[in-house]
């Protein structure tokens, strides 16, 4: 196999602790040997001083610090323009609150290698429900309601997966892609940027897939941790302008109901889990 140059992207935004979690099981990384491998960390105007710890503890680490806090597709945006103008063939997103596999990588690789048609590949994602183990295996997105419905299994699969969507907490990404639909959409804050993208990556001929050889844990929203206000926010804003994109017009009071109804059941669990 020959050695294609691979980017792995870690966004933080005061991801202390988590993040040192996630940097050292990518330095004990057994299948980085079939990729020329860098691992990039784009930082979004942290204040919680991870970017003076990751470089004491990490020196090897490329580190892009931007000065304002470019929200999720923006900040992830600049290290792949990075990866792009350094002519790397595979872009990896990788939330700072997961831990990889020592041997995560190769599989991801191996199946982008057999079709140019394969866009995105994304690991199987292990997580936690309460006290059960789940696997999450990509999304399937309602037209109608403008929304994603996650795939949860209780068990990890053994075959490829074909999807309409992944996390972009863990996604490979073929340079082509990028130069064929741009980039991630900074219209998007925080949330369903990796939906739209996954979206528009299929619109243009893309495929993708989940591969169950690939194993990620992901520990699960720690840049905003539980239910509030500003997440709140953030997911009525971004899930509106998701309805705008892509569900057709004549569906968006179906649509726009429906998200009210969901800022109803939120706003009332958050004000239930304060009292």
């Amino acid at each position: 196999m020959n050695k294609e140059k691979t980017a792995i992207i870690i966004l933080n935004y005061n991801g202390f602790p988590y993040i040192f979690d996630c940097l050292e099981s990518l330095s004990r990384l057994q299948d980085c040997k079939i990729a020329r491998l860098q691992i990039i960390v784009i930082d979004n105007a942290s204040t919680d001083k991870s970017v003076e710890l990751i470089k004491k503890k990490f020196p090897k680490i490329k580190i892009i610090e931007n000065q304002t806090n470019l929200g999720f597709a923006g900040g992830n945006n600049v290290a792949i323009k990075y990866a792009l103008k350094n002519n790397f063939n595979n872009i990896m997103l990788l939330n700072p609150d997961t831990i990889v596999e020592k041997n995560f990588l190769k599989p991801l690789l191996q199946l982008m290698k057999l079709d140019k048609k394969i866009g995105i590949v994304s690991p199987v994602l292990k997580g936690k429900e309460g006290s059960r183990t789940i696997f999450a295996l990509g999304a399937e997105f309602n037209p109608i309601l403008g929304r994603t419905k996650h795939i949860h299994l209780k068990k990890r699969p053994s075959n490829v997966l074909k999807q309409e969507m992944v996390s972009g907490c863990a996604m490979i990404v073929r340079r082509e892609v990028f130069e064929k639909i741009g980039l991630l959409d900074e219209r998007f804050f925080l949330y369903f940027e990796d939906s739209d993208f996954c979206l528009r990556a299929r619109k243009a001929g893309f495929k993708i897939y989940v591969e169950p050889k690939s194993l990620v844990l992901h520990k699960c929203s720690s840049s905003l941790g539980g239910l509030s206000l500003k997440k709140i926010r953030y997911v009525t804003i971004s899930n509106f302008l998701f309805i705008l994109k892509w569900v057709k017009p004549y569906f968006w009071p179906f649509a726009c109901f429906y998200l009210i109804l969901l800022d109803v059941k939120m706003l009332v669990d958050l004000l239930s889990s304060d009292i």
